[in-house]
């Protein structure tokens, strides 16, 4: 699967409500303390105070000029064209370059920061997967455990029979369950965005849906998986997921700017504004403070760039799992919304020039997200984006293509 095979995924399948959570609610303008037409920002002319706070930088000046001005120029057309702010991290064997460009609020003067939290979206799979995967490799559960062994009578009727289905494709998606993120869930999240949920509700809303088809006959991109998947995490250790994520990967990689945030709707300082946009062609709303209880598993995390290109080196270097496990991370199945593949919680893919990458994108309301490393774990990159809506899809594929190519190119551009 290929870079722009990816990002299509991303803007198409895992960032859609059918897809993946973009739980928010209440109709909360970005312009707050303003009322009726005053406080309503579109897409298309958001980039009229973000113009004016752009802001890119590196950590290290002098080498590779050329790739630098291309992500540069990137960038500012990102925003120019409506992105509110974007951030850029890299780090190529060990040395870190950061970027930003545009606007963290719209009505402030405040500009992108590199250090900013931000919700991760289905990054949080990659997550869920490696500590599951841990919990394989100590001999605690199979992957070819049932479901149902570990939860019973939580995949059961409407044709769902969870002795059927197995750990491994839950992780890899290769269940046949519905996402419980449908178009009705959807509207109820958007509606009161700070609802609590239970994991068992949401599953329960998976699988009132029909099953997609029989158990490991094809995949497709489903939230109630991770669902599922977290659920095992907490039956076989008796902690929580979020417990078991920060004794097994967070703590161990100093990654002390991720959390596991639960029904705590405020992200910690410093972060940017998150803006949403419910129809097409209507306002940018601020979703920023939202419960993702309704995400989880699936989607409820939250990180930086630095942070997050620690974690995914880490994975593809092998320090967090056993060579089995990593195996098994890495056994790919096609994925048909993308035309790719997709292994248990990763996504693998390469750019034109050759060069293969792995991670994972995320999107949730008011971010998108997306971090990948090279093969040899060498060469990690994390960009995020503080808006999440359908206006801006192909200013945003444009963006990370541009982006990622440059930044990953085999050989660098020569000076003028």
């Amino acid at each position: 699967m290929n870079i722009r095979k990816v990002m299509m995924l991303s803007l198409t399948v895992l960032l859609t409500s059918a897809t993946i959570l973009t739980a928010g609610g209440g109709a909360v303008l970005a312009a707050a303390g303003t009322t009726g037409a005053t406080g309503d920002t579109t897409a298309t002319n958001a980039n009229t105070k973000a113009a004016t706070n752009q802001s890119i930088h590196s950590t290290k000046s002098g080498q590779h000029n050329e790739l630098n001005r291309t992500i540069v120029q990137a960038l500012k057309e990102g925003v120019a064209k409506g992105i509110p702010g974007v951030l850029f991290v890299t780090n190529k064997d060990g040395v870190a370059q950061h970027y930003t460009s545009g606007s963290a609020n719209l009505f402030s003067e405040r500009s992108m920061k590199t250090d900013f939290h931000f919700r991760i979206g289905s990054i949080t799979k990659t997550f869920v997967s490696v500590t599951l995967l841990q919990l394989v490799g100590e001999g605690k559960l199979s992957l070819d455990d049932s479901v149902e062994k570990w939860l019973p009578g939580l995949v059961q009727g409407n044709g769902y029979k969870g002795s059927d289905i197995t750990v491994r494709q839950v992780l890899n998606h290769s269940s046949g369950i519905a996402s419980y993120t449908d178009e009705a869930f959807m509207k109820k999240l958007y509606e009161n965005r700070f609802k609590s949920f239970t994991s068992e509700e949401l599953v329960k809303v998976g699988i009132q849906q029909k099953p997609l088809f029989a158990p490991g006959a094809k995949s497709s991109y489903s939230n109630t998986n991770y669902i599922i998947a977290g659920m095992i995490i907490e039956k076989v250790t008796g902690q929580s997921s979020a417990e078991q994520i920060k004794q097994r990967i967070i703590e161990p990689l100093k990654l002390k700017n991720t959390s596991v945030p639960g029904s705590v709707t405020k992200l910690p300082e410093p972060h940017a504004r998150g803006y949403y946009q419910h129809k097409a062609g209507g306002p940018l709303e601020d979703f920023t403070e939202l419960n993702v209880t309704a995400a989880s598993t699936s989607g409820g995390m939250i990180s930086t760039a630095d942070d997050l290109n620690r974690f995914i080196t880490a994975v593809i270097n092998g320090k967090l799992l056993k060579p089995e496990q990593m195996k098994e991370l890495q056994h790919t199945l096609p994925l048909p919304e993308a035309g790719g593949s997709y292994g248990l919680g990763i996504i693998e893919t390469q750019l034109p020039n050759g060069v293969k990458l792995w991670g994972h994108a995320g999107g949730i309301q008011g971010f998108r997200t997306y971090t990948f490393v090279t093969s040899d774990g060498k060469h990690a990159a994390t960009m995020s984006i503080n808006y999440h809506g359908n206006d801006l899809n192909a200013v945003m594929t444009e963006l990370l293509m541009k982006v990622y190519e440059a930044e990953f190119s085999a050989v660098p551009a020569s000076k003028p």
